[in-house]
């Protein structure tokens, strides 16, 4: 049990943040937010005292749902030792530090400050998330997507790849002379697909270089380029051979998907929102080296 209650331990350092823009939505419901009474009830049940102070369930639960999703899907029987352990160790050393003197430090202040702010600022966008993004913001955004066909668009190409304008210019011509395209590929090209006859399979055009995925889905099923298309690969005659549209999963398949990238898409513009009223002043690094 030595590397979970490791990976707990660096979960502290900051993993939460990563599970806030990741999808902190799920996680607000097993630290008390959100909850029926009788589970709110139940959520703080003290499991451990230490010298006097209480430690809850919800504490448990709270950091289970901060765990990657390897760990959260273990038995919640092997989770729960070692990371009550975990709370114990650092609650014990956290009063030691305290009464050792550590706690003045102007360092050790602002490390704590730090810790404090994270779990704050963490706890508060997540409800704000969940409180901007309603169940039918996400079956719009859902909407939105599956009416954007361009998006989900792919085309399976074919391409020979040269080296000069000139070539490239030659072996159209010998296309449109009746000649194979896939055996000019097999015997001309320089790409790693001209044994396969130029194939590239299946691709959308974020796949692919611009200049290239322009050329490519401006042709027709079964046309080829007219003129060569130049990439920093070299000189290429593009054929298509197919074009089709992805489709896009039912809503209940993506709709947690869609949900994560809304909630990280909102977290930004808040940070955005915030950073734009209040009053910041930053060294910029060249000050603070010639500070130094």
């Amino acid at each position: 049990m030595t590397s979970l209650s490791s990976l707990i331990r660096w979960i502290y350092s900051g993993f939460a943040c990563l599970i806030l823009t990741a999808g902190m939505m799920t996680t607000t419901a097993s630290v008390g937010w959100g909850q029926s009474d009788e589970a709110r009830e139940e959520m703080s049940k003290v499991i451990a005292t230490i010298d006097g102070d209480d430690i809850t369930l919800n504490l448990v639960m709270a950091l289970i749902s901060q765990l990657p999703q390897q760990y959260q899907g273990q038995p919640f029987e092997r989770l729960y030792d070692p990371i009550l352990d975990d709370i114990i160790d650092t609650r014990l050393a956290a009063a030691e530090a305290k009464r050792s003197g550590i706690a003045d430090d102007p360092l050790i202040e602002e490390l704590a400050q730090r810790a404090y702010d994270r779990v704050m600022a963490e706890a508060w966008l997540s409800i704000e998330i969940q409180n901007r993004i309603t169940d039918e913001m996400i079956e719009a955004r859902y909407k939105e997507i599956a009416a954007d066909e361009d998006s989900r668009t792919e085309i399976r190409a074919r391409h020979i790849l040269v080296n000069t304008e000139t070539e490239a210019e030659d072996i159209i011509r010998r296309l449109k002379e009746g000649e194979s395209f896939e055996e000019l590929a097999k015997t001309l090209s320089i790409g790693p697909s001209g044994p396969n006859g130029g194939d590239l399979g299946y691709f959308q055009r974020g796949d692919m270089v611009p200049s290239f995925a322009d050329a490519s889905f401006a042709l027709e099923v079964g046309a080829i380029s007219e003129n060569p298309v130049q990439t920093n690969f070299g000189w290429h005659i593009i054929k298509a051979e197919d074009r089709r549209v992805i489709p896009i999963p039912p809503l209940a398949e993506i709709g947690v998907q869609i949900g994560q990238a809304m909630a990280s898409e909102l977290a930004s513009k808040i940070a955005d929102e915030l950073y734009e009223k209040a009053k910041i002043r930053r060294l910029d690094l060249d000050e603070v080296l010639s500070n130094q």
